[in-house]
């Protein structure tokens, strides 16, 4: 009875923290996509010296997308996959690719893993 009673406050607090918790986590969100913007906008390109604008976050966004839907594409029915973005701005100008890293408010150049070297060229041929 007393574990039905523990769950019973537990489904009743997260229902009262939910119109509070919602709204948080959808601000927060949109507070890191402004930052990202607003860096890229100043950040300049480690290789070829250019500013990377907010062209190299839509070009990163494009590009995550077409790899997602390549990886489900290739996924069974029914896989529940969890996904961590590998890329998060793209510069423009030469194509370096760069993840953000949300401690040091900063982008730094992605490196290249042996499991994603085998799964970028298939994705390009497509």
């Amino acid at each position: 009875m007393i574990k039905n009673i523990r769950e019973c406050i537990i489904v009743l607090v997260i229902i009262l923290l939910l119109p509070i918790l919602v709204p948080y986590l959808l601000l927060k969100d949109r507070v890191e996509k402004r930052r990202r913007k607003q860096l890229a906008s100043r950040f300049v390109c480690v290789e070829c010296g250019e500013v990377l604008g907010v062209e190299a976050i839509r070009l990163a966004d494009e590009r995550w997308d077409e790899i997602v839907k390549a990886i489900i594409a290739k996924s069974e029915p029914g896989t529940r996959l969890r996904l961590v973005r590998t890329v998060d701005a793209i510069c423009p100008h030469c194509g370096c690719q760069y993840l953000y890293h949300q401690a040091e408010r900063t982008f730094v150049v992605r490196e290249e893993s042996p499991e994603w070297e085998r799964l970028e060229p298939k994705l390009d041929s497509e």
